[in-house]
């Protein structure tokens, strides 16, 4: 497999996020500086200075618009991608488990670790509300597409299901017996994915919690899943138990049946990437010298 883009840069990277129009990318550099990238060209359009502060999570908004991040001094900014002018900082005690903005860019979930998930209005930078306070806090949380419900895969090994207007609990599933880690709707909202210590991904019922389906034993914990535009594929991301800092494989599911379809073995660590809008997998490693872009699917 060859990169569809090489993106120089001054300082090791250890966060990717990607537009879901797969032509924007950012990254956290270990030199305080927050790069976007037009792609596929690796033009450099943006750098930002993110503090002193090392960053713990970040995501980009669907259309590149909003850039958020959370540092480990408990400071949480988004910045305009475009300008690079701060639109939102919030101040809170922790740092962050998760950031993910809803599919219209307008919210942001905030889960600060071991604390309530926050549900915040971008445009007039207003808290709506929070979601139930769990023990150990929450390790993942997404919006459904059309933004009326939000998951969460929380520490205390439930995974929970809110209505994304108010943030009533609607459902739970209390199948996991390890903390899961990354939680994902399928694209028509109707079910979520959900994996993590358990080394297996279930698909659970969105408006019941219950599991529909649950895979065989993984290699390895899952760290991340994406589900592609038209629902047919997910990607799930694991990672190496014994060393994180290694490089695992990306595996390319059937979201109705399951069945594998694609493995990828990286020679370094996945940074971030996802699903884009006309239906290609993409995914960020890096080397001491560059980032390299991949087309996985």
């Amino acid at each position: 497999m060859t990169p569809v883009a090489t993106l120089a840069c001054a300082a090791p990277t250890s966060f990717f996020v990607l537009a879901r129009s797969g032509k924007l990318g950012a990254a956290v550099c270990d030199d305080h500086k927050l790069r976007v990238w037009a792609l596929p060209e690796g033009r450099l359009v943006r750098t930002i200075d993110t503090g002193s502060q090392g960053i713990d999570a970040v995501a980009m908004s669907g259309d590149g618009g909003w850039i958020a991040a959370g540092d480990h001094g408990g400071a949480y900014r988004v910045w305009n991608a475009s300008t690079g002018a701060q639109q939102l900082e919030l101040r809170m005690p922790y740092y962050p488990s998760a950031l993910a903005f809803s599919a219209d860019g307008k919210r942001l979930a905030i889960a600060p670790v071991g604390e309530p998930v926050q549900i915040n209005d971008v445009g007039s930078r207003r808290k709506l509300f929070e979601l139930e306070r769990t023990v150990g806090g929450t390790a993942s949380v997404a919006f459904s597409g059309d933004g009326s419900r939000i998951a969460t895969a929380d520490a205390d090994t439930v995974v929970r299901i809110y209505d994304g207007r108010n943030g009533k609990l609607v459902a739970r599933n209390t199948d996991f017996l390890l903390e899961p880690l990354a939680v994902i709707f399928t694209a028509d909202g109707k079910r979520v994915l959900a994996g993590g210590c358990d080394l297996t991904i279930a698909v659970l019922d969105a408006a019941t919690g219950n599991a529909v389906r649950k895979s065989g034993k993984l290699a390895d914990p899952v760290s991340f899943l994406a589900v592609s535009p038209d629902g047919t594929l997910a990607a799930a991301g694991l990672m190496r138990a014994a060393n994180m800092l290694l490089a695992a494989p990306v595996l390319i599911l059937e979201t109705e049946s399951g069945r594998k379809v694609d493995e990828w073995l990286p020679g370094n660590r996945v940074l971030g990437g996802g699903w884009t809008a006309d239906g290609h997998l993409l995914a960020a490693t890096n080397d001491s010298s560059a980032l390299e872009i991949w087309r996985v699917r």
